[in-house]
Formats: C-alpha cells, sequence, structure tokens
C-alpha cells in the first residue's frame, strides 16, 4: 500500500470538457457519480484533464456525453494531497507494472482508486492517460468528492475558455 509520504500537494491548471446543457458554474457541479475507470457507481469523483487538448480527447472517449455544443473549462485546483500513479515507486507500492497497459483494466483501476480514496491518504489521484497511453507526461486527474463540502477548497472557479459546436 501506498504510504502517506508519496503523496504530496498539488496545485496547477486543469481543464475538463462538458455539454453545454450540463451546469457548469461551480466545482460542485462537475461531479460525476456514473461509474467510470476510476470510480464505481455512486462514488462522487471529478474527472479533470493536464492540458486543453487532453480534455478534449478525453471527452471524445465517452461519446454518450458529447453533445453538438461542449464547453473547455479551464479550473485551478489545489490538492492537499495527491497520489501520482505515474512514479515508478508509487506503482511499485501498488504492485503496478511499469507498462501503461494497465490502466485498460477497469476493474484493476476501480480497485486501485477504490483503495486509496478509502485509505484517507489521498484526496485526488494524477493518473495516466487511457486516451493518450504512449505520453507519460500528459494526466487526468482523478478527484475523490466524498466529502461535497471539502470540493471549493479543492477545486477553484471554472472558466469557460472555449466553445465547440459539431457541424
Amino acid at each position: 500500500m501506498v504510504s502517506r509520504s508519496l503523496a504530496g500537494p498539488l496545485r496547477t491548471k486543469v481543464w475538463a470538457c462538458r455539454g453545454e446543457s450540463l451546469p457548469s458554474s461551480s466545482a460542485v457541479d462537475l461531479i460525476s457519480d456514473n461509474a467510470n475507470r476510476w470510480s464505481g457507481e455512486g462514488e462522487p469523483t471529478i474527472y479533470l484533464s493536464g492540458d486543453p487538448a487532453l480534455a478534449l480527447v478525453e471527452s471524445g472517449r465517452h461519446p454518450d456525453d458529447l453533445e453538438e455544443g461542449m464547453r473547455l473549462i479551464e479550473v485551478d485546483v489545489r490538492i492537499p494531497l495527491a497520489v501520482d500513479l505515474r512514479v515508478a515507486d508509487v506503482r511499485a507500492a501498488l504492485s503496478l507494472p511499469d507498462q501503461p497497459g494497465w490502466v485498460f483494466d477497469r476493474d484493476r483501476t476501480r480497485d486501485v482508486a477504490r483503495s486509496l480514496r478509502h485509505s484517507g491518504i489521498c484526496d485526488a489521484l494524477v493518473v495516466p492517460s487511457a486516451g493518450a497511453p504512449d505520453q507519460p507526461d500528459r494526466f487526468n486527474l482523478v478527484v475523490f468528492a466524498d466529502d461535497r463540502a471539502s470540493v471549493p477548497r479543492m477545486i477553484g472557479d471554472l472558466r469557460v475558455v472555449g466553445e465547440l459546436t459539431a457541424p
């Protein structure tokens, strides 16, 4: 298991791409309770991307969420404790392989996230992107939103920085 010593603060800009019909005026609006790669059904989680292009790639990987009009949103995050699963020592502590293919195994990614979520050692995970597995410097941020009151302290104001319309 990962020790708290492998977790650290994370302050950075991240992005999300959301349908224009979805609320996006506050951090709490970004919470999803739907099952996804790093969360099971009913586990409140926020998914963000480390760069704007990756946010677009990730939204395209979820065709059921696509709308005719999409918004690219920029967010400042202040995560007290994040665990970066791209780091070799962290992967070794979790018995994860060095090769990126493990991120395609949803059972494994959900098990890892659930274990870390319930351990209390971190508030978020920095994870390799399944949309860009050959680019280890690119990442997604998985924020555990079980305590909705803490979400606004971790996720800053949402700023629409782009709009996309399907032809």
